[in-house]
């Protein structure tokens, strides 16, 4: 496949225009130029490679209001909203069945590649077969979290998914846990992920047991190193990210999920310093990677010269961080020669253009974050395939999974109104 006068995102965080062809399943600059029979002409595409959600729970959207203004610590306790939540999570582990719960996996993945979305991470406590069947038919890349499961999975791969890992939560800290988590790293080497220091009260969990932060714990267990990933972060101290940044572990920031629990905003700024691998994850009942985005911009801005972040910063952790926390960092993130096609179309239109291109103040990529509209993003595609054109995706019936995922909204509606609460 050729594609003539592409306005790509380079690794520069910055637009160039040449021709790109594609050659099995990579990009490539260098190729020969004999005939344009076939091409397909770009020039009304700024074009991006996929984009990073580095944490995500598959089922959370359904959960949509449930949570609503609610500590997470204080999920299905004994109020009204508590005692939905508990019946919401005993109809997903009892009733809805393995062969339902992929199509709430797929609806979720369905809206993520809407949104430029290529890669996923998905931690959720169902079967990891169901979720990486889910993600293959899609026709997008993961990773799913196996939690207990790793050593059936350990040094898999299925078509574009891999398997890793848990940690703790500070809440499952023991010292028998803490020494499996380390007989696992020793016997498999696997990529290991966790929510970590996610808000005050799994801080006071872990301090208040164990005198220390679960980073001291997991450095005295030499759990930290680039296969480590921890999501949130928090509370994290400055001695923990200093940690984090020695060890070239990475962290999902997630501030859409931690402002929606008043967990608080990460310390990113800090992180940045330090040099930790900062991504992003929409995390808990989100899919909307552009809303995630905006907001870590303008998060940024709060307690910092007004210059000192900018639109190219953002994209990083959605594209090229997220790739490298999950060490695929020379295969995906970038538009480079011999990486994966992995490419997002965003349509041109007057309100990304600016009145001015300059470089430093005034550009395409400023714009595309924060003028770009959901049905901006025209098409995407994996491995040089079509997942998604002209909005429609090319590899699931919509329709199907749409009236799949809609059943189960309304089967719990049903499952609710059967009992008291």
């Amino acid at each position: 496949m050729k594609l003539k006068n592409v306005t790509y995102l380079n690794s520069n965080m910055k637009f160039e225009t040449q021709d790109i062809a594609i050659e099995k399943a990579e990009i490539r600059f260098n190729f020969s130029d004999a005939t344009d029979e076939g091409a397909i002409d770009c020039s009304d595409y700024f074009v991006i490679p996929g984009l990073v959600n580095a944490h995500f729970h598959s089922y959370s959207p359904l959960t949509k209001g449930l949570m609503k203004e609610m500590s997470l610590q204080d999920w299905c306790d004994g109020s009204e909203q508590g005692k939905i939540q508990q019946l919401f999570f005993d109809y997903i582990d009892n009733v809805v069945s393995e062969e339902d719960f992929v199509y709430v996996a797929q609806k979720s993945y369905m809206d993520m590649v809407k949104n430029g979305v290529t890669f996923v991470s998905d931690s959720d406590p169902q079967t990891p077969q169901l979720l990486s069947d889910a993600i293959n038919e899609i026709g997008i890349r993961g990773i799913i979290d196996t939690y207990e499961e790793i050593g059936d999975y350990y040094g898999k791969s299925e078509g574009n998914v891999l398997f890793g890992t848990h940690l703790l939560e500070e809440e499952d800290f023991t010292n028998a846990e803490l020494i499996n988590l380390k007989d696992t790293k020793d016997k498999y080497n696997p990529i290991m992920m966790t929510h970590c220091l996610e808000n005050e009260w799994r801080y006071n969990i872990v301090k208040s047991k164990f005198g220390k932060s679960s980073i001291d714990i997991y450095n005295e267990l030499n759990l930290l190193d680039d296969n480590t990933i921890f999501f949130h972060g928090v509370f994290m101290s400055k001695s923990d990210i200093e940690l984090v940044a020695k060890y070239n572990s990475s962290v999902v920031h997630c501030p859409i999920s931690n402002l929606d629990t008043g967990a608080g905003v990460a310390d990113v700024s800090y992180m940045f310093e330090k040099g930790v691998n900062v991504c992003l994850g929409t995390d808990y009942g989100h899919t909307n990677i552009w809303d995630l985005m905006r907001l870590t911009y303008y998060l940024l801005k709060i307690n910092n010269p007004v210059h000192k972040y900018s639109a190219e910063d953002i994209f990083k952790m959605a594209t090229v961080n997220g790739a490298k926390a999950y060490n695929l960092q020379k295969i995906i993130g970038q538009i480079k020669e011999g990486y994966k096609a992995d490419l997002v179309f965003i349509r041109k239109n007057s309100d990304l253009a600016p009145m001015l291109n300059h470089e430093t103040f005034s550009n395409y990529l400023h714009n595309v974050l924060f003028y770009s509209k959901e049905d901006s993003i025209q098409h995407v595609m994996v491995d040089g395939k079509w997942v998604m054109k002209d909005r429609k995706m090319v590899t699931v019936d919509e329709g199907k999974v749409e009236s799949k995922y809609n059943q189960m909204a309304e089967g719990f509606l049903s499952y609710l109104k059967a009992r008291t609460y």
